[in-house]
């Protein structure tokens, strides 16, 4: 009887353990982004990224960081360089902040003097965000069957809310609502999907999509909108008007980085 009970404990202890395997740990995604106002400046921050920031996040184990920069900075007020830095956990972030806290501020380190040589500012300004992992895609696609070409598209979509319910709807409508799957189904080549955790604008969700080119991303688009869990999903009640402010970026990625 003894035995009995021991052997029924073990295979309910083994069966629970199958039934619910240890989930992948959710990434962070640092994303800084550098506002500039000249072409001079964005040339100086490539360097600067190039040369120093990005061999200081290799080095620090970071092995895959993604730089991208608007098709449309030609033509802006505001143009922007976006550096995406994904993190195992956020003790990586502390690590590379203990770097800089014993860097000397009176020295010379190009990893914090980045001024131009005639004294000028580098950038306007940096904003910085913090996100984190969906859980139906807790880790970034390594992997991607585009080819690697000055043509692909990358797509950068924030999604901001008015609430902290309606954000979560908002989540919700990619993992339950099976948002994440359309775009799984249909070969979008998502990079990441996540949550701001910190930033100007939250509550809001970052996630960003790829494509060989303007067509592909276009027809791709297209396909979405005819989608039937599409149709179903854009008009259920419960995931109306959860969304009051969303911004659509067309970037391409700097040959450099690891993208």
């Amino acid at each position: 009887m003894k035995k009995g009970y021991l052997l029924g404990l073990v295979l309910l202890v083994w069966f629970q353990l199958s039934a619910n395997p240890k989930a992948t740990p959710r990434e962070f995604y640092l994303i800084k982004i550098y506002h500039c106002t000249t072409q001079s400046q964005l040339n100086h921050i490539d360097d600067y990224l190039e040369k120093t920031y990005l061999p200081f996040l290799h080095n620090n184990g970071i092995n895959k960081v993604g730089v991208f920069a608007p098709i449309m900075n030609d033509t802006s007020a505001d143009k922007r360089i976006f550096v995406w830095v994904p993190l195992k956990n956020l003790n990586q972030l502390d690590a590379l902040d203990q770097v800089y806290e014993k860097l000397n501020p009176f020295g010379d380190d190009p990893l914090i003097h980045l001024d131009n040589k005639d004294s000028s500012l580098p950038y306007t300004r940096i904003e910085s965000i913090l996100t984190k992992a969906f859980k139906l895609q807790p880790q970034f696609e390594k992997s991607s069957d585009l080819v690697k070409s000055s043509n692909r598209i990358f797509e950068y979509r924030s999604y901001e809310s008015p609430t902290e319910e309606m954000h979560l709807r908002k989540i919700n409508m990619f993992n339950e609502g099976q948002e994440i799957e359309i775009f799984k189904r249909l070969n979008f080549n998502a990079v990441f999907y996540s949550k701001a955790l910190v930033g100007a604008r939250t509550p809001n969700l970052i996630y960003m999509t790829s494509f060989n080119d303007m067509n592909d991303r276009n027809t791709h688009w297209e396909a979405f909108k005819q989608h039937p869990t599409w149709k179903k999903i854009s008009v259920a009640k419960e995931y109306l008007k959860i969304v009051n402010r969303n911004e659509t970026i067309l970037m391409k990625a700097k040959a450099y980085a690891d993208f």
